[in-house]
């Protein structure tokens, strides 16, 4: 009888420990049920319905705004274009204006930039909770729009400095070619003996090497210019010394004095420490010009592409029929139509 005793003991919690572990699994199956059914999945659509309803207002205007920006970036990347034909056909007035017009744009897209960067971050719904209140394809699209956004920061810095840049070394290579006009006209009245007209001339030349001074100031912010200061320093070496011995020969009055010999000899020396011709500095800083507006055109295709990508995505249809499920390996799951 004990012996029956305890085996009755053992089959008793033998069965009421599988009453426990069923009620367990029935448990956890509803907890599961339960969790893939949380707002903000597609198990329970309803319970986001009013979040996606009152944000979509703000999305859809959010999405005309990004549209138009990807038209004003477009126009801005047309301008930079028009700007390096105009600095390969010498047009400087057209080049100056394409980079006054694109200053002028690249700022208006700043601005509503930072509006619509403002208007995204206070779509209804924002904050901590949005995984509850918003669907993963309202999140989705708000975030799409967000980084798009993104993408134009910078864009006004980047045209002002490369632009600019390229205009200040565009005005630097007409002055330079006019300096050496001027100062070789200057030598050509001298040896006509024409003093007080070279006097002028060379006043003029000089004129042109200081407003190429304040340029090549204005360069130096984004390039190397200590070729282009050594040129411009041994030049207006040479004017000055070619101008004291223009003065010292019309104080002679005909005679040779000491101030006169010793003036011709420092423009002798003056004269050998000139480059050979402006040629090779002409050609650097038009490769300035060129590079900085070429950098600014790439730095504007690349913000449009990322821009024209966001609107594609968040203007194209929602596909009729969604995705059949795949396996780790991206193939169709099985039991999944295979078409």
């Amino acid at each position: 009888m004990p012996a029956m005793s305890r085996s009755l003991q053992r089959v008793v919690l033998s069965a009421g420990w599988l009453l426990i572990a069923a009620i367990i699994a029935i448990g956890g199956a509803g907890l599961v049920a339960a969790t893939a059914n949380l707002p903000g999945t597609p198990g329970r659509a309803e319970l986001t319905t009013a979040g996606d309803a009152a944000a979509a207002v703000a999305l859809g205007s959010a999405q005309t705004e990004l549209i138009d920006l990807a038209a004003d970036v477009e126009r801005l990347g047309e301008l930079g274009r028009g700007a390096l034909v105009a600095l390969v056909a010498s047009e400087f007035e057209t080049l100056d204006k394409a980079v006054a017009d694109g200053e002028a744009l690249a700022r208006t897209i700043d601005e509503r930039s930072a509006a619509l960067r403002e208007q995204l971050r206070l779509v209804p719904g924002s904050g901590p909770n949005e995984a509850i209140v918003w669907s993963p394809e309202t999140r989705q699209r708000r975030d799409l729009a967000l980084g798009a956004v993104e993408a134009t920061s910078g864009l006004e810095i980047a045209w002002s400095r490369f632009a600019a840049g390229s205009t200040v070394a565009n005005r630097l290579t007409v002055l330079l070619v006019d300096h050496d006009t001027t100062a070789g006209e200057a030598a050509a009245q001298g040896r006509a003996k024409k003093y007080a007209a070279g006097l002028k001339t060379l006043a003029a030349a000089t004129a042109l090497l200081d407003q190429a001074k304040s340029l090549r100031d204005a360069l130096a912010n984004t390039v190397d210019v200590d070729t282009l200061t050594q040129w411009i320093d041994r030049n207006a070496e040479y004017d000055t010394a070619l101008a004291a011995l223009f003065q010292a020969t019309i104080d002679a009055k005909g005679a040779i004095t000491a101030k006169q010999k010793a003036a011709a000899i420092a423009e002798r020396k003056a004269h050998d420490l000139l480059p050979a011709n402006t040629s090779g500095l002409v050609i650097i800083l038009a490769e300035i010009g060129r590079g900085g507006l070429n950098q600014a055109v790439i730095g504007i295709e690349e913000t449009r592409a990322k821009l024209q990508a966001a609107v594609d995505r968040l203007t194209a249809p929602a596909s009729a029929e969604p995705d059949p499920p795949t396996d780790g390996d991206g193939q169709p799951s099985e039991g999944a139509p295979t078409g």
